[in-house]
């Protein structure tokens, strides 16, 4: 596909996220232009991220409105995640609201992708802590998607979960695969700062099985929002 003229899409992450913004810049067309607003997080922990949510998130929105975005994507899954569906949906909102566009969530462009897929054992995999890894079940789960298990790494800091190698996540995510019972059809890894979209397409060939992670579903969701033709 010929993708034609310039669009402009903001993106707002954690403070210290080292691998969304990457993966995407490598990822999107240069037709469109990623703009980012980060939101200061001390740690990757339910009390660390609804601190991001209360303190930083209206101020974020409000500086990437100054460049007129068309669109803006959330980038924190498990931060989207803590307060449900419902609190999903009311970040996208105030988002909306001050930054004059649509917004998608990274959990928003995950259940949307989950959702052309339609599995039936779903495996979530994580590089969090248990308790945060449990809010995001939860919301998968309210949102009907069928999580048989959930397995994590049981870290709490973003340049911790930065510093584990695409290897040591396909290792981890096979292992895991292999191991649960019921066998899962589908695998969602979560975060957008663990580099799961680097090894993706290798892990969906090894395991054969779809795999969905936080970077891929919001780089779809972007391609989606401008050329709802492209694939």
């Amino acid at each position: 596909m010929k993708f034609k003229n310039t669009h402009h899409v903001g993106l707002l992450i954690p403070s210290s996220d080292t691998v969304m913004e990457p993966d995407l810049w490598r990822s999107i067309p240069e037709f469109i232009h990623l703009h980012v607003a980060r939101m200061y997080m001390a740690s990757t922990t339910i009390a660390g991220e609804e601190k991001m949510l209360n303190d930083e998130l209206e101020p974020a929105a409000q500086r990437i409105s100054s460049v007129e975005p068309e669109l803006v994507i959330f980038g924190c899954t498990s931060a989207a995640a803590i307060r449900g569906l419902e609190g999903d949906a009311d970040i996208a909102a105030l988002v909306e609201r001050i930054a004059g566009c649509r917004c998608i969530t990274v959990v928003q462009a995950v259940l949307a992708e989950l959702n052309k897929i339609k599995p039936e054992r779903l495996l979530l995999i994580t590089p969090y802590l248990g308790d945060v890894t449990d809010r995001l079940r939860r919301t998968l789960m309210e949102a009907g998607q069928p999580v048989i298990g959930a397995e994590c790494l049981g870290l709490d800091s973003d340049l911790e979960i930065a510093g584990v190698s695409p290897e040591e996540i396909k290792q981890f995510i096979s292992k895991a695969v292999k191991t649960s019972k019921p066998t899962p059809d589908c695998v969602f890894v979560s975060c957008t700062t663990f580099r799961s979209f680097e090894i993706a397409q290798e892990l969906e060939n090894e395991i054969g099985l779809p795999v969905v992670t936080s970077n891929k579903s919001a780089y779809r969701s972007i391609i989606q929002c401008f050329y709802p033709r492209a694939r």
